[in-house]
């Protein structure tokens, strides 16, 4: 008896729990906190993550693992922990609503406050603030300091002088109303209290494993006098380089700050050429590359400014761009009224005319790479016009690089899905090719560059090349398993699941299937291995690197794999040694979803996160063994007060058919007894997502699921598995039998409530969904193809790519051309089939859709429109595909009036007055007539 009134007090309990719990609201959205930037030190002691607010400030937390200590900075962001790991730095934004204020009182762009730098000693946890700081740069490996420009606002004649913790140069205060901003160049060590000012600074460069920082100067204002100064931190020694009226271009350090290379130009015009300049800072003698490899590219040609300046890993090579010299700009004599504007579109073109403007900036900063062996003092030209591209390998080090040249494929790249490329092998000691491989799209080098890799479409096989004997082999062949995407269903070429990486020295190459992971050696002479034998179980295994400082992956070590349940959705860490597969050990797995994976350096101290459907992805802390683990932020703790989402997979039988998975999303305060109204939503696949964390948002395009479900909606995501020809059909086949065998087999679904939303793939689904059948009350479509004729033969404004591969060959799936299958489009566009139409529609098509036209949208509107349908169209201004993230009203108009929509046709709540009147233009902005 006793044990019977325990229970039922628990269930009354937690009845009132639940009945105390209140709904999401729109107004709710701004305080659903993220985390962003999730850093740990060195040494593993410490983690830093920013506490970001969808709308509003964020904190920067600092955690202890060892004192289980918090520190909060308010503002701050983009942290970086000191190598020795005892200080952290970070930039603190402006806040808010101070920028709010300034911004209303019309305040100037350059009389706006500027972020901060702050730093925080860990051995004591006191805080620095620098004021106006122009970034920051710290060392990767070696040399505990932080290096800044920070503003100066009051420069004196102050004498030269130096001291243990000082040392400035003399510079002349600048003129008076001179808007000239001037930069120290700030070194400092916060722990030791050490601290170096150079006065005048223009830019700098440090040492990612060293202690060397190399920075330029104006030494006299009137002469324009510039100096470029090396200082060694360690040994508080300066030494000047070069001095002379020069401008100083892409400084850069090798790795251990024993080289330096930088580019130089007295030139006086507008158009500078500018040299290449290299010295070893032991010797300070500087040699004019540019002079040394002029022989090796073209007459016209002269490094470039525009392209990067980089060592190998190692500091044996240089790399560096050129390109034609620069040419002024001839002097314009014309008013703009003279001129024609216009873009000439021609059948020679190998890009259409728009993907050409898209790249018009790049093609006009494109420059080539070349490559100066530093030991053997040569100099060769890697990449050309036909070669644009190059591939270099092994952190810059390795010997082999890959030169790639599009050019015979770009005509036929404007229609089909493959991006093919012919390439050349390169051996870098010489500069020379050793060899040519044409039209792949998936080719790549082994770590080292010993071999060169690639899947063979044609015969389903990878191969692989020796680059010294070019020897090919084909390593996969005979083996019974696909290397492709399995559950592909569009009429292109499947894409492979992937290499995983190669072993120390490119002994073995770790190729993915769908479930496991393969031990092949590319020689071919050693047989296949299966390391993980996943696929009896349908567990799905993925390498996870932990060490960014290795480019191979260890034999005789234990390695970390994710593994997927693709039954349950379960996930997990395991660990193994690929040398004894044997070793394979589950570490940890559970029903949820895994992300974030970040170990520390120099330690086995590693952070991660799970989520479910109700639990925030936190930050859980723990070494590699996974052994006990801690979640060490709190990020969201209000949402215990309110009403959550549970989910459930449901399996079916379309009518075409497949057997399907789908995500039926419910309250946490559930009641069987009560009839639901439901959202179905839906873009392809969705349900191995089931242990997503959905945050509460205001939409940029689509339905917030909690937010629904907190507001007494069911929400159904249904998988959809498509027929080529009839994409329309497919989604018909499986969205509608899956709403089917619920209202068949849950009688708590109000049949006569159910609504359709969905985003540009999900908004042309709804636009034909809705002319099959009538059983949705309420649909919306955000950025829907209406009509796949007028749609097919346009530009994405975004990429400015023709829009026929994704009909022919992706994802809209006809499989042919327009003029090749004219009636497959007609009977795929809802709009000629608008007659039929009785659900009342709301799209949102943007007149900035980089994506789809925002006048398919129109279109369909306007048949419906001339039909006498209930539809309205809404278009944000200016918004691209989705609503972009910084629109915040935007957003919340969205989500504002698509839910007023569904609760007026769906819950029979009082309709909003744009959904009765609509809004005049006489009265935009004015009123939003929710």
């Amino acid at each position: 008896m006793r044990i019977k009134f325990i229970i039922i007090l628990n269930l009354l309990t937690l009845l009132s729990v639940q009945s105390q719990k209140k709904s999401i609201t729109i107004a709710d959205f701004a305080n659903w906190n993220r985390i962003e930037s999730r850093h740990i030190s060195h040494n593993g002691q410490f983690v830093a993550y920013e506490i970001k607010k969808q709308k509003g400030d964020g904190m920067l937390i600092v955690y202890n693992a060892i004192s289980k200590i918090n520190d909060t900075i308010s503002h701050a962001y983009a942290p970086q922990f000191s190598v020795n790991s005892d200080f952290i730095a970070y930039k603190i934004r402006v806040p808010e609503d101070s920028l709010r204020k300034l911004k209303l009182a019309k305040t100037k762009k350059e009389d706006m406050p500027k972020e901060r730098l702050g730093i925080l000693n860990l051995k004591n946890r006191e805080k620095s603030t620098f004021p106006t700081m122009k970034g920051f740069q710290m060392p990767a490996d070696k040399g505990n300091y932080i290096a800044f420009l920070l503003q100066n606002t009051a420069i004196k004649n102050d004498t030269a002088s130096a001291d243990s913790t000082t040392i400035k140069k003399a510079k002349k205060s600048p003129k008076p109303g001179s808007k000239k901003e001037i930069y120290d160049l700030i070194i400092l060590n916060p722990v030791q209290n050490i601290k170096y000012t150079f006065t005048g600074v223009d830019t700098f460069a440090i040492a990612n494993k060293g202690e060397k920082i190399v920075y330029s100067t104006t030494l006299n204002d009137s002469s324009k006098i510039k100096a470029l100064v090396a200082f060694d931190f360690k040994k508080v020694k300066s030494d000047t380089i070069v001095k002379d009226s020069i401008v100083f271009r892409n400084i850069t350090l090798d790795d251990v700050g024993m080289q330096l290379a930088y580019l130089a130009s007295n030139d006086t015009a507008k158009a500078k050429v500018y040299s290449l300049y290299y010295t070893n800072l032991s010797q300070l003698k500087i040699k004019n590359i540019s002079n040394l490899s002029s022989a090796a590219w073209p007459r016209e040609w002269s490094v470039s400014e525009n392209g990067n300046v980089f060592f190998s890993e190692d500091g044996l090579k240089l790399f560096f761009g050129t390109a034609s010299k620069p040419v002024a700009e001839p002097k314009d004599s014309l008013l703009d009224e003279d001129k024609p504007k216009l873009d000439l579109w021609s059948h020679t073109d190998m890009l259409i005319q728009p993907r050409q403007l898209k790249e018009l900036a790049r093609k006009k900063k494109q420059s080539y790479l070349s490559m100066y062996r530093i030991k053997e003092n040569e100099c060769f030209q890697l990449a050309d016009s036909a070669f644009e591209t190059i591939i270099l390998t092994n952190k810059n080090n390795g010997e082999i690089a890959l030169g790639m040249d599009k050019k015979p494929y770009l005509r036929s790249s404007t229609w089909s899905s493959l991006d093919l490329a012919d390439y050349n092998v390169i051996d870098l000691k010489n500069g020379k090719k050793i060899t040519t491989i044409k039209g792949q799209d998936n080719l790549s080098l082994s770590a080292t560059g010993k071999y060169t890799i690639w899947y063979n479409s044609k015969d389903n096989v990878y191969y692989s090349m020796d680059n010294k004997t070019l020897k090919t082999n084909a390593i996969t062949k005979g083996l019974n398993v696909s290397f492709v995407d399995e559950q592909h269903d569009t009429p292109n070429q499947p894409s492979t699941y992937g290499i995983a990486g190669w072993t120390e020295n490119d002994e073995f190459v770790l190729i993915y299937d769908r479930f496991d992971i393969w031990k092949i050696d590319p020689s071919g002479k050693i047989s296949a291995i299966n390391l993980t034998n996943g696929r009896k179980n349908q567990k799905r295994f993925r390498y996870e690197s932990t060490d960014n400082e290795i480019t191979y992956i260890p034999l005789k070590k234990d390695i970390l794999l994710t593994v997927f349940n693709e039954k349950t959705n379960a996930e997990g860490y395991c660990s193994m040694q690929i040398a004894n597969p044997t070793t394979l050990k589950t570490l940890i797995e559970g029903d949820f979803m895994l992300s974030g994976t970040i170990k520390s350096k120099n330690s086995n101290q590693i952070i991660w996160s799970a989520q479910t459907v109700k639990d925030f992805p936190e930050i859980k802390y723990s070494d590699l063994s996974f052994a006990t683990n801690e979640t060490i932020s709190a990020t969201n703790p209000h949402q215990k007060d309110f009403i959550w989402s549970t989910v459930e997979m449901v399996e079916w039988k379309s009518f075409a058919g497949d057997t399907l998975r789908g995500l039926l999303y419910k309250p946490d305060n559930f009641d069987p007894t009560k009839k639901y109204p439901m959202m179905v939503y839906f873009y392809e696949r969705s349900s191995e997502t089931s242990n997503r964390y959905n945050y509460p948002q205001p939409s940029r395009s689509i339905i917030s699921i909690p937010f629904y479900n907190s507001n007494e909606y069911l929400v159904f995501v249904p998988d959809i598995v498509y027929k080529t020809g009839y994409p329309g059909q497919s989604a018909y086949n499986s969205i509608v039998s899956g709403v089917q065998q619920l209202l068949n087999t849950r009688q708590y679904i109000n049949e006569k409530s159910i609504g359709l939303q969905g985003q540009s793939w999900g908004g042309y689904q709804i636009a034909y969904l809705i002319t099959q059948t009538n059983m949705f009350a309420a649909a919306m479509a955000g950025a829907p193809v209406s009509n796949m004729t007028s749609a097919y033969g346009g530009i994405r404004w975004g990429t400015g790519m023709s829009r026929m591969f994704q009909y022919e060959e992706t994802q809209s799936r006809i499989g042919g051309t327009l003029w090749e299958k004219p009636l497959l489009f007609l009977e795929n566009s809802p709009v000629f089939m608008a007659p039929k139409v009785e659900t009342p529609l709301l799209i949102m098509a943007n007149d900035n859709d980089g994506a789809v036209p925002w006048y398919q949208g129109i279109e369909y509107f306007m048949a419906l429109y001339r039909l006498g349908k209930p539809v309205w169209l809404i278009n944000y201004n200016g918004m691209d595909h989705n609503i972009e993230a910084k629109y915040w009203a935007n957003r919340i108009d969205l989500s504002t009036r698509m839910f007023g929509f569904f609760n007026y046709y769906l819950k029979g709540q009082p309709a909003p007055e744009w959904i009765i009147k609509g809004i005049p233009a006489i009265e935009k902005s004015k009123n939003l007539a929710y």
